[in-house]
């Protein structure tokens, strides 16, 4: 929720709010990220001058005193009441103390917009896009255990990035900058609750109905700015059918359109979905904007996060028609399948284990090189504990984010509140296996069958599929031709690669063989300005040497 420049000769000293929307000092300088649905402030100990400058997402119906940016000194008991407040806030918050001798960065549990984080000779550059990073580093400067994470789809949450010179503030971690340097410090493992046996007459249903709409309540915005996913899964649904009840006829929503079967039954099921009650509602075909297509942004050469998702290309068209018509929030179903998830303890195995996703080649992934074979053991390395909401969603934010606010939007997720995520885990398995607890509460409300239970799974698997059989084969071989940086570096086989490419375009295979590697591969050489060879000019890629 900021972006910032800090010298180290600067700590310490006062800070004066500007008429650029940033508190000064000197050379340095903090920028909060301003929106509706936020607040900001900064209040200072009288005592010795310590700052705490406050980004946070509002609470409906509460007022305090994060609501101007100008200076107030206050006691030094204001001061440590305000510090507990901004530390207990039940929302989404980053807050900022610049004291004497240091200044500290410190992340709420919900992990939104998360900063990053670079030093380079004596001044800590901070930001919630990465992009704005990259002039400030040796962006060819890789994280070895980060991008074996990210090519063996095992994304364990980290403070590391791709780059080695970036680091982020994961959720309720403190960066701390002095003239030591740059020290981030996890916090303690979060609390997480155990299933329990249901009280006899007991209703989940009615108590996630009353819980969903309690915590979506809290959050204070305008219905008429608002969006909801309806892509037709079951969280987004779940998630705007409460936004429907709450505020009928005023909410809009939103989906990336699917193709083919899988497309006319989202037809379908968003169809009688939608008869809930809302207002406009915006939709874009996937197939038009396909991931790595000509003429996408990607194509264009534009920076983009390594770890970006490939969907890029459709969503922030949509989410461009949602800024154009001056929509302010986006409620998103993120955090459904983590909410949702059953513990491996409660899984009765199978006769055969789950294969996996990857080739293999005597238990690793067949396509690493010698570099990526040697840090594969160390991936679970610098990794941060548990926290109060799951890895996996925590993981996404990173590249999420930047999307929505550089357009003026602000991303709300419900299913990720603490309180669902508690909810969900204290019940039995069975209501969350196949994600029951919220089927159930979409046939209670009398959706059919094929809202309830679909015949087909509705992910973005066959467009995917789709894309790289178009665009994603053709540039990953001629990346190959040309010498590719992770292949060159050691963390990718060309031969086993390459190989995977060919069974990909002959059979459809392999899918998740050949995305990643193209993704991190092009994600990386965007930053550092190095063009995308595109399968119109194989001569191009070779060219396009390191």
């Amino acid at each position: 929720m900021f972006k910032l420049r800090i010298s180290h000769t600067d700590i310490g000293t006062p800070l004066e709010w500007d008429s650029a929307g940033r508190w000064t000092t000197g050379g340095s300088w903090i920028e909060p990220f301003t929106h509706p649905v936020l607040e900001y402030g900064m209040t200072v100990r009288g005592s010795d001058g310590c700052a705490l400058i406050v980004n946070r997402e509002r609470v409906r119906s509460t007022r305090t005193w994060c609501n101007i940016p100008a200076n107030e000194t206050v006691s030094d008991a204001v001061y440590v009441r305000r510090l507990a407040e901004a530390r207990a806030w039940p929302l989404g918050f980053v807050f900022i103390e610049h004291g004497p001798e240091a200044l500290q960065i410190t992340a709420s549990s919900w992990g939104t917009a998360p900063i990053h984080l670079t030093a380079p000779s004596g001044t800590l550059y901070g930001s919630w896009n990465l992009l704005d990073l990259v002039p400030h580093i040796d962006p060819r400067s890789f994280n070895g255990a980060e991008v074996v994470r990210f090519l063996t789809y095992t994304p364990h949450y980290s403070a590391q990035t791709p780059l080695a010179d970036v680091a982020t503030v994961t959720e309720r971690a403190t960066a701390t900058y002095s003239h030591e340097g740059l020290r981030i410090d996890y916090p303690e493992p979060g609390l997480h609750a155990l299933p329990r046996v249901l009280k006899p007459g007991a209703d989940p249903v009615a108590f996630f109905e009353h819980e969903l709409a309690r915590v979506i309540d809290r959050w204070d915005f305008t219905p008429d700015t608002a969006v909801a996913d309806v892509s037709g899964g079951m969280d987004s649904a779940n998630v705007a059918l409460t936004l429907a009840r709450l505020h009928p006829g005023r909410v809009a929503t939103g989906a990336m359109m699917l193709a083919g079967d899988h497309g006319h039954q989202q037809v379908r099921r968003r169809t009688e979905l939608l008869r809930s009650g809302f207002s406009t509602d915006y939709r874009l075909a996937m197939m038009d904007h396909l991931p790595f297509a000509p003429g996408g942004p990607r194509a264009r050469g534009e920076r983009f996060d390594p770890k970006e998702d490939p969907y890029a290309e459709a969503r922030n068209l949509l989410l461009d028609a949602y800024a154009a018509d001056g929509k302010t929030v986006v409620f998103t179903g993120l955090g459904g399948d983590e909410a949702m998830k059953v513990r491996s303890t409660e899984i009765t195995p199978g006769p055969h284990p789950t294969p996996s996703p990857l080739h293999l080649n005597s238990g690793i992934p067949a396509f690493l090189g010698e570099h990526g074979r040697r840090l594969l053991p160390s991936r679970f390395d610098g990794v941060a504990p548990i926290g109060p909401t799951l890895w996996s969603i925590l993981e996404c934010f990173s590249a999420l984010y930047p999307h929505y606010m550089e357009r003026g939007l602000w991303p709300i997720n419900p299913l990720a509140a603490p309180e669902i995520v508690r909810l969900a885990e204290s019940l039995p398995a069975e209501w969350r296996t196949r994600k029951r607890l919220l089927r159930d509460r979409l046939h209670r409300c009398g959706f059919s069958d094929d809202v309830v239970h679909p015949r087909l799974p509705e992910n973005f698997q066959h467009i995917l599929d789709t894309a790289m059989r178009r665009h994603g084969i053709p540039m990953l071989e001629m990346l190959l031709d040309g010498g590719a940086w992770l292949v060159q570096d050691g963390y990718l086989d060309e031969a086993e690669l390459s190989r995977a490419a060919r069974v990909f375009a002959r059979t459809g295979d392999r899918t998740f063989d050949v995305y990643r590697p193209l993704m991190l591969e092009t994600g990386l050489r965007r930053l550092n300005g190095r063009s995308v060879p595109q399968p119109q000019d194989r001569a191009g890629a070779r060219r396009d040497g390191p």
